[in-house]
């Protein structure tokens, strides 16, 4: 009996292990500011196309795989721009679709007339650890290879995310920067665990002091809030009018950020520049939940903007 329980003990030891994902404070992907869309559709890519599924079965690019941004995230209508807390789960079906950490994804959207979500989906793949991510203009993949697509996919081994932690901020650690005040204490992964309890979901254990391996008061002194939504959205409500609010806060759209192939934007540096934002700031980016604030933290680390982090739960999780 003793035997039994300690073997048991260990098959539990082994298995809780399995799920601990491994996490890394930054890594380099490929940049997508040096590609051109010809190079990016060479070594047959997996390719993913994030328009609505009406759209997709209209007209597609053969052998892509239909995927909604909202697939990967929380129902809770009111955290829906973080996360799935279960990235296993994530990572099982990113693997039946040909996709592991070594795969070469392009994911497809409808570019600048789109809302950001073939970004969102470039953005969450790289916080899995998925390095060779890059996103087109559905259209554009189109004029250039018009008809042959990629060969079918088959489905990889599962595997392991390598969570990017420098991509995202929590709720609290946001709240902080923005109001330049330490939190009085780290949350646990207990209290983390009550995710509607008082603490939103997506917080997690990491001190606000080392987010950025810099201290607090040295960090908060280069913190810039991108707003990337549009004029006319940022002049109804913008944190410029939370009293508590003491970063600087600057009103970029975010289909600046793009060309019209769906490539990050490299002309965007200037007008990024003339408002104060260079690649040594520490920028947190915003919209209402996540989407287009992710879109446009991919295109800022593909610029070489490496302290640029996406705030997931937005304007709806702030309020």
């Amino acid at each position: 009996m003793r035997s039994l329980v300690l073997l048991l003990a260990v098959v539990g030891l082994f298995a809780g292990c399995q799920y601990v994902p491994t996490k890394v404070v930054s890594q380099e992907p490929v940049i997508p500011g040096t590609m051109t869309a010809e190079k990016i559709m060479a070594d047959n890519p997996v390719i993913l196309d994030v328009r609505s599924p009406f759209e997709f079965n209209l007209s597609h690019v053969p052998g892509a795989i239909n995927v909604r941004w909202e697939d990967f995230s929380q129902q809770d209508p009111r955290y829906r721009g973080l996360l799935q807390t279960d990235l296993f789960a994530m990572a099982r079906r990113l693997s039946l679709i040909g996709i592991d950490l070594d795969s070469k994804v392009v994911v497809l959207g409808k570019g600048r007339q789109g809302g950001g979500e073939e970004g969102r989906v470039a953005w969450t793949l790289q916080v899995l650890g998925v390095r060779e991510v890059y996103t087109l203009m559905h259209t554009s993949y189109r004029a250039i290879n018009p008809k042959e697509g990629p060969p079918p996919v088959k489905n990889k081994p599962y595997w392991k995310p390598v969570v990017d932690e420098s991509m995202m901020i929590s709720f609290e650690n946001f709240k902080a920067y923005a109001t330049q005040q330490l939190p009085p204490m780290k949350y646990s992964s207990r209290a983390r665990s009550k995710s509607l309890g008082g603490l939103p979901p997506g917080a997690t254990d990491m001190p606000v002091a080392s987010l950025f391996g810099m201290n607090f008061n040295d960090a908060k002194n280069k913190v810039i809030i991108l707003d990337v939504r549009g004029s006319q959205e940022f002049a109804l409500q913008n944190l410029t009018q939370q009293k508590d609010v003491k970063a600087s806060v600057v009103n970029i759209e975010w289909r600046e950020f793009f060309n019209d192939k769906d490539l990050p934007a490299k002309e965007v540096e200037k007008l990024l520049a003339a408002k104060g934002i260079t690649k040594d700031k520490i920028v947190m980016v915003i919209s209402n939940h996540g989407v287009r604030s992710a879109a446009v933290t991919y295109a800022l680390r593909g610029l070489g903007y490496r302290q640029s982090v996406n705030y997931a739960g937005g304007y709806e999780q702030w309020k």
